[in-house]
């Protein structure tokens, strides 16, 4: 059993697009059935990565699908696929995300579409805040950079608590959907559904963006609070929630990478990926980005897509290939 979970537009292929696709693709097996497949192998982790590698076999050789790279590091492993434009769904080949059994696929789609329906302000929040975190390269896990996932909590969080005034989203125990995936045990809060979005704030979701950025470059204390839809409130991170400490490279200078709780396993911290090069690019990112909401700048030149500064080498092969 499949299912197809797209969190942007499929036809939109620019910037860092294959590196991070908009579209998941996860293949639900029952457990039973990968033990029957490999019964030597009890590991859930080493029996979903063995079943990705079948199917992306199968996938690649006779339906279709190019192969760019697999990703099985990380806690939920996956296969980067190019669906091919002769598909007939773009004119550009589709990058996806295949996995098998991963639960974060899921929780994405149901916190984007809860979202939407409670305010579509803030799914249409998520999806620019995706855009520009994509386009200018800090929403690469793999590379040490905050996921989509992760994005979209950040901006969930800021609609619980940032906005100033009477909050547009609630926490997430009163989530008529998402809330059913969470553990019981760390609930709380008012019955799901329960809760009533505010009746006069009319701002648009550019001026939602500006704000956004604004609390995370100069409001929030990345070194002190926590990101926890769960509680909703600005507070520091809870005792369950491991810290992530980044020693830099002189070996001698170290400080606390942001601490942001995984509303469903609130025992994981989705910022340890970070290291020192990352939170460097993402305060760079963040500063700019609140920098061009000072001075009025447009949103085409916000979302400019980011290149890597090129090294001396580069510079020298460029320069001798115009001679």
């Amino acid at each position: 059993q499949t299912c197809a979970l797209p969190i942007c537009s499929i036809g939109r292929n620019k910037a860092f697009g294959v590196a991070v696709p908009d579209v998941d693709i996860v293949a639900h097996v029952s457990p039973a059935v990968l033990m029957r497949s490999h019964p030597r192998n009890s590991d859930a982790r080493k029996l979903r990565k063995s079943a990705i590698r079948s199917c992306t076999e199968r996938l690649v050789s006779s339906g279709g699908f190019k192969f760019r790279r697999s990703a099985f590091r990380g806690e939920e492993p996956k296969v980067t696929l190019l669906a091919p434009a002769s598909f007939g769904l773009s004119e550009d080949a589709i990058p996806i995300d295949f996995s098998v059994n991963a639960a974060v696929p899921l929780y994405n789609a149901a916190l984007l579409t809860e979202c939407g329906q409670m305010d579509p302000r803030s799914r249409d929040l998520i999806l620019m805040v995706k855009r520009w975190a994509k386009d200018r390269g800090v929403c690469h896990a793999a590379k040490g950079h905050l996921s989509p996932y992760t994005w979209s909590l950040l901006v969930i969080f800021f609609l619980q608590v940032g906005n100033g005034e009477e909050p547009l989203l609630p926490k997430l125990a009163e989530f008529k959907m998402a809330s059913g995936l969470m553990d019981k045990s760390v609930g709380g809060g008012s019955a799901p559904g329960s809760w009533k979005p505010p009746a006069n704030c009319d701002k648009s979701v550019g001026t939602l963006f500006k704000e956004f950025l604004n609390f995370y470059s100069s409001q929030f204390d990345w070194a002190t609070e926590a990101i926890s839809v769960r509680s909703a409130c600005r507070q520091k991170p809870s005792a369950k929630l491991p810290l992530h400490v980044i020693v830099h490279d002189d070996g001698k200078t170290s400080e606390v990478a942001p601490s942001i709780e995984d509303p469903f396993d609130p025992t994981k911290n989705l910022g340890s990926c970070i290291h020192a090069t990352s939170l460097a690019r993402l305060r760079e990112e963040l500063a700019r980005a609140a920098d061009f909401g000072t001075r009025g700048a447009s949103l085409v030149e916000l979302l400019e897509p980011w290149a890597p500064p090129e090294t001396p080498e580069q510079i020298f092969e460029i320069g001798r290939a115009h001679v």
